[in-house]
């Protein structure tokens, strides 16, 4: 999963982060877009990583906060055409997230997995974006990266960006294959998360395969309960009062076995 801005940058980091990797794109001539990673450590010092000539999985928290289409703009330098804006237009607002939906399961360590996807739901609403290809019926095959989709979200502040991935998550309902939405449900409700400090042995100092079983489960018993609901308030009648054999008249079970002519009383 990817977010922007960084918790751990304060303006100046970002400054000077920025300024390094355009150093690196000019001193290789480099035209074109493309991303420039580094790792920062706890003291706030930051080492070149790589140079991907491309764009990566994680552009749309980029093209959300700034509201620059990089895909177009990447297609507009390679042919032969200037950049729409320049540096100074770029003001980034808000905080973006991205959780990246694998066939994975998180339950057996992030196993990969394929099927057929039985059922599908995708979230939506404002400041929700869904990049992904695949449909009810779509078979997840062996020969690719497990990556099937990804979930992006904007809002006015991390916070909330955090609060509005939770209720897309809740949404999403994607059946027949394991999939890494209830990680993501976890790291969204983690604390250590919440708070902005964590690193890379985030996932192997924080996370157990059983709090995605528990995810799995509490969804399950939240549909259940739903369609419990729904089901009494359909078959309910409009009074309650006692039937003549002693049962209550507003007993959805009692109801509907005696509309299915089923059980004996």
């Amino acid at each position: 999963m990817e977010e922007s801005p960084s918790p751990a940058l304060d303006d100046e980091l970002r400054a000077r982060m920025a300024e390094a990797a355009v150093q690196a794109a000019r001193a290789a001539n480099y035209l074109n877009a493309g991303t420039i990673e580094f790792l920062l450590d706890g003291e706030g010092s930051f080492y070149f990583l790589e140079v991907n000539a491309r764009l990566q999985v994680e552009h749309p928290v980029t093209e959300l906060v700034t509201g620059v289409d990089l895909v177009k703009e990447q297609l507009r330098v390679a042919a032969g055409e200037a950049l729409s804006f320049a540096q100074e237009d770029v003001e980034p607002r808000g905080a973006a997230i991205e959780c990246r939906i694998s066939a994975e399961d998180p339950a057996n360590n992030f196993y990969p997995a394929t099927g057929t996807i039985s059922r599908l739901r995708l979230p939506s609403g404002p400041g929700v974006r869904f990049d992904g290809g695949i449909a009810q019926g779509y078979e997840v095959p062996i020969y690719y990266d497990p990556l099937i989709a990804k979930l992006i979200v904007w809002a006015e502040d991390r916070p909330l960006a955090i609060e509005r991935m939770r209720r897309a998550l809740n949404e999403f309902v994607l059946e027949g294959v394991p999939t890494t939405i209830p990680f993501h449900r976890w790291v969204m409700a983690s604390e250590a998360f919440r708070s902005g400090v964590f690193d890379t042995s985030f996932v192997e100092s924080e996370f157990r395969p059983e709090a995605a079983r528990a995810e799995g489960l509490e969804q399950a018993a939240a549909v259940l309960c739903t369609l419990l609901t729904h089901f009494r308030e359909r078959t309910a009648p409009a009074s309650a009062e006692p039937s003549a054999d002693g049962a209550s008249a507003g007993d959805p079970w009692r109801l509907a076995a005696r509309r299915e002519g089923v059980g004996s009383e």
